[in-house]
């Protein structure tokens, strides 16, 4: 007789009982808008930005760097496997670019800290996915590597990440008049596409 399959009735995986799910009760669900930029797992592009990470001081974590990405995602057997506490969140996570169509839907969301190459942020927001949503166990997007204290750069083959007020980044002029500009020109796209869409709504009879 074959042996039957456990299945978690909390999150829906399977290989565990809801008793030993990591999920809580609480669900923190919301119509947050997310997106990722999907990298083809094979792409020159990709391993150029593989990196190793921390997770909680938990080494080992192969890490993609995502500019594109608006947050953070971890498969759900890496959170189990340092038996990270999670909450249920169930957001949709699109594709960068794609707005109508969810690429995946999150599992649940921790508060860890993530270093990379010595550079550590702590209580990111981090989404849980199932393991078949990324092939690397850590996507770090932007909720990382937007804070304040940290700078990257990629030059040749390799991806840079350091301290803003490390040597290599010190003496990178930023202007903010230019950033601001930018943030404005971003918004009133944002808006247009809202209208846009107004626009081409069915009207109701």
């Amino acid at each position: 007789m074959p042996k039957s399959v456990l299945t978690c009735r909390e999150c829906n995986e399977t290989g565990y009982k809801t008793i030993n799910c990591v999920a809580k009760e609480t669900n923190h669900s919301s119509e947050e808008s997310l997106s990722v930029r999907l990298i083809g797992q094979n792409s020159d592009d990709s391993n150029s930005f593989l990196k190793k990470a921390k997770i909680n001081n938990c080494d080992n974590v192969q890490a993609l760097i995502d500019t594109g990405s608006s947050c953070c995602l971890l498969k759900i057997s890496v959170a189990q496997k340092f038996k990270l506490k999670f909450e249920r969140a169930v957001n949709k996570i699109y594709g960068f670019g794609n707005q109508t169509m969810p690429a995946l839907t999150s599992i649940g969301r921790i508060k860890a800290d993530i270093e990379v190459d010595n550079v550590k942020a702590e209580n990111i927001s981090i989404y849980v996915v199932p393991d078949d949503a990324q092939s690397v166990h850590l996507i770090i997007g932007r909720t990382w590597l937007d804070l304040p204290h940290i700078a990257y750069t990629k030059i040749g083959e390799r991806v840079h990440i350091g301290y803003r007020e490390d040597e290599l980044f010190r003496n990178f002029p930023i202007d903010e008049k230019i950033i601001q500009s930018a943030l404005n020109v971003l918004k009133q796209l944002s808006q247009r596409v809202k209208v846009c869409r107004l626009k081409t709504l069915p009207s109701r009879r």
